[in-house]
């Protein structure tokens, strides 16, 4: 979800939590304790999640108070858009949109129907080896590795993690999947780092170090990315495996 206007946001919020617990609310309560219950209401939330995924652009237009077609803002994002195309990477079609708050989301299932979201205010404070890493990552992430990546877990953790975790067992069966999917998302995020150092070549490490300064926060520890330093470390990488080539 996109950062959006409060009475957007509840709407949101609302509908998504309706729609999750439906199930739970239309039953009645001697036939949710039925194995076939169980098994019905994993499958509906699995299927929630994929159409989650399937309309995630139109949902994340939805949620769009502006969207910015003209000015400076977009001008830079139409130019590194263009970089990116000569460079071999064809990218998703880009929304940008007016909010004060930094964020890029690409959104989407298949990577043909995906689009990216990126805000004025990520825009405004990037170099443009900054906003050409930043895109590139994105149009990148609209490939079939990365949305496997984003969906599978995450619907694995849907259908087979209980909703009401009961004793140390399902706490550490949660605990465990948790620590496995953060290093598949680490490895996926790695591996983006990895592609865009490929099409970049050495501006990706200044473009990463723009990104960085762009989105700093105190509460920035909180996100799931891989340590800087491994990110750094494998577009530099990169880097010298391309130079080495062209020597």
């Amino acid at each position: 979800m996109i950062p959006s206007s409060p009475r957007r946001t509840w709407l949101f919020l609302g509908i998504t939590l309706l729609l999750y617990y439906a199930p739970d609310l239309l039953t009645p309560a001697s036939w949710q304790q039925a194995t076939s219950y169980a098994i019905g209401s994993a499958a509906y939330q699995g299927l929630l999640v994929v159409l989650w995924f399937a309309f995630g652009p139109a949902i994340c237009r939805a949620m769009v108070v502006r969207e910015i077609s003209a000015g400076g803002g977009r001008n830079r994002v139409d130019q590194a858009l263009a970089t990116i195309a000569d460079r071999g990477c064809r990218p998703p079609p880009m929304v940008l949109v007016e909010q004060v708050m930094p964020f890029v989301l690409t959104a989407g299932l298949l990577p043909r129907r995906c689009q990216t979201f990126v805000s004025t205010a990520l825009v405004d404070r990037l170099s443009s080896s900054g906003l050409n890493f930043l895109l590139a990552r994105a149009a990148l992430h609209a490939q079939w590795p990365q949305r496997s990546a984003a969906l599978l877990p995450l619907l694995v953790f849907t259908i087979l993690i209980p909703d009401d975790p009961r004793g140390l067992a399902s706490w550490l069966e949660i605990i465990c999947f948790l620590a496995f999917w953060l290093v598949l998302h680490w490895a996926s995020e790695l591996h983006a780092d990895w592609k865009t150092g490929q099409l970049l070549g050495a501006a990706a490490v200044d473009g990463l170090r723009s990104v960085q300064a762009a989105q700093a926060s105190p509460l920035a520890w909180l996100t799931p990315q891989a340590p800087i330093r491994w990110r750094l470390r494998v577009l530099g990488s990169q880097a010298i495996n391309l130079a080495r080539g062209d020597g």
